[in-house]
């Protein structure tokens, strides 16, 4: 089922450009044999060069899209939770991977050193480093999400274990511990633009093909085909753009 997707896509290209190249070669007039096999010769080729494509970016591109979004909801909800609740996720997860953790409300011990969580909606600054280190003198463990430049400089001057937001992400999604319901997640807008994602989304793609492709086989037996041909060629691109480009 790994390769579904992409052979999914290999089949509807192949399927496009076979249809329309055939409509567009018998409204020229060339012979329905010899249309079918340039056509089919076009489609091959298609099709060939849509699998050595997205199989080698298809996942990556759309996973990695979607990992950033969901890391971002993720480390904008530790930012926003009680401390307590943040280090009970982090302290819950580490424990999974081995690490011996102790909690005791917003303190937290990782391997018998304490953790420090600095989870800000802006990287944190130096200003924010300097009383752990003052506290801790150095030697602690330091869970955030991002540092600025500043703060980066200082903390490579101490003995700091730094556990910044994309290791975090990754250990909670790994473990399992990602929260269910997320603090921060924008309620949902009806607007315009939002009507027309709704529209021009990668599932409706089947019906604008479907439409596509009744037309242009129209083509081939009416009187006037021009109007069938354009107009199926149209909602045909359509479909192949919604299927390539839109969201799902």
């Amino acid at each position: 089922m790994k390769y579904f997707p992409v052979i999914a896509d290999v089949l509807f290209y192949a399927a496009c450009i076979f249809l329309l190249g055939f409509c567009v070669l018998r409204y020229f007039e060339m012979p329905v044999t010899l249309s079918a096999a340039v056509c089919a010769l076009l489609a091959l080729a298609g099709g060939l060069a849509t699998f050595l494509i997205e199989s080698r970016s298809r996942t990556k591109r759309y996973l990695s899209a979607k990992e950033q979004a969901e890391r971002d909801a993720i480390l904008m909800h530790l930012s926003l939770a009680p401390p307590e609740q943040a280090a009970a996720s982090i302290a819950s997860a580490l424990a999974e991977e081995g690490r011996k953790s102790e909690q005791k409300g917003e303190e937290l011990l990782l391997d018998g050193k304490p953790a420090e969580l600095l989870f800000r909606m802006e990287p944190a600054s130096a200003d924010d480093l300097a009383p752990l280190i003052r506290r801790h003198g150095g030697n602690f463990i330091l869970c955030c999400n991002t540092l600025s430049e500043a703060a980066q400089a200082l903390i490579k001057r101490f003995p700091v274990e730094v556990i910044g937001g994309e290791e975090i992400y990754q250990l909670l999604k790994r473990t399992g511990k990602l929260p269910a319901r997320l603090l921060g997640e924008a309620p949902p807008k009806s607007r315009h633009r939002d009507k027309l994602r709704a529209v021009f989304k990668k599932s409706n793609a089947r019906p604008f093909f479907v439409s596509g492709a009744l037309l242009l086989i129209m083509s081939l037996f009416t009187l006037f085909p021009v109007y069938y041909l354009i107009t199926g060629s149209i909602l045909l691109l359509l479909s192949a753009g919604l299927r390539l480009l839109a969201p799902a």
